[in-house]
């Protein structure tokens, strides 16, 4: 199911991307209608995924695969209708297919790698998706890719029939120390934290095509590596090494060669929070998955009023790595009583 997943995530953003850039955001409404579009497709997520929790049916996996279908349909709607149908399908395929991702990563024993290979390809979905509206790439092209999405929800639905993995109540946690009470915060934190150095932090580098292509690439196998790193030598091992690098290479950051360090090592952190909140609460993946969402919706509100990092970006991401670090450790590792 996962590569399936991955594979829908690229086409599904990309869909979103280029049909805000190339069709809704016009200069009379642009404002509202992204602020409605990351409303729906970041907040929403939350109350979706408590639904998905509460659901009864047995076959958890199907009814995870049958929301992540519904969301690639309502975002197909999206494209031809609204903002709002857009982003509640954005939000419907995230939890969905998100919550099958993390079924599938326990019943296999991926201990979390499975998670960093989902989230990684959204962010080249969106790099891609806005490039070809910017450069007004046919409108006829965007179908070819909605045919494709429904192949891979066919090919989708067909391996849930053969493989379900109905059950994570049993998840062993990662470290024994884990604060239950303070690690949900702690999460939140830390992505908020990704979110806002996201949006805000930018380099002259990155402007250009090229640029901007492996900006995102470091991005993507950032997270992928992430999840992959961290299920083989230990969490807290891989989180506080990975940000106090980052720390270090965003000084050097105005220089590509750091500033791609920079990106691919802070946003290695992405999988290990989601992972570490399912682990905490086992029962409730849904909910995990759409709390940390909200945290990316957050970090995005400071950019939209225009709330920029007032320092340049190599103070700004060299502190936002350390504060990360140092919120983190705190909810994986607490002081003991």
């Amino acid at each position: 199911m996962t590569p399936w997943y991955s594979l829908l995530h690229l086409m599904v953003d990309g869909v979103c991307a280029f049909t805000m850039f190339g069709r809704f955001l016009t200069p009379q409404n642009q404002a509202m209608d992204f602020l409605l579009y990351n409303f729906c497709a970041f907040a929403l997520q939350m109350p979706f995924g408590v639904l998905l929790d509460c659901s009864v049916c047995k076959s958890k996996s199907a009814v995870s695969c049958f929301v992540a279908v519904l969301g690639v349909l309502c975002t197909l709607l999206g494209t031809i209708t609204h903002p709002i149908v857009l982003g509640i399908g954005n939000a419907l395929f995230h939890i969905g297919s998100g919550v099958g991702t993390i079924y599938e990563d326990h019943a296999r024993h991926w201990n979390g790698k499975g998670l960093g290979i989902f989230v990684a390809p959204g962010a080249l979905g969106l790099y891609i998706g806005t490039l070809a509206a910017k450069n007004e790439i046919a409108a006829y092209q965007l179908w070819t890719v909605c045919i494709l999405m429904l192949v891979c929800c066919a090919a989708a639905c067909k391996q849930v029939q053969h493989n379900q993995h109905d059950s994570i109540t049993s998840v062993a946690r990662p470290n024994r120390q884990i604060c239950v009470r303070s690690l949900p915060l702690c999460c939140l934190l830390v992505v908020l934290l990704r979110s806002y150095l996201g949006m805000a932090v930018t380099f002259s580098w990155k402007t250009s095509v090229l640029g901007g292509l492996t900006a995102v690439l470091a991005v993507v196998l950032g997270k992928a590596a992430g999840g992959i790193l961290a299920a083989r030598h230990g969490i807290l091992r891989v989180s506080m090494a990975s940000l106090l690098m980052a720390a270090i290479a965003y000084l050097g950051a105005p220089m590509m060669p750091f500033g791609i360090a920079a990106l691919f090592l802070f946003n290695m952190t992405m999988p290990i929070t989601l992972y570490l909140m399912v682990c905490q609460f086992p029962s409730m993946p849904g909910f995990c998955f759409g709390f940390l969402t909200f945290g990316l919706f957050l970090g995005f509100l400071p950019a939209f009023f225009g709330r920029f990092a007032i320092s340049d970006g190599r103070v700004t991401g060299c502190v936002g790595s350390i504060l990360s670090l140092l919120i983190l450790y705190a909810g994986i590792h607490p002081k003991p009583r």
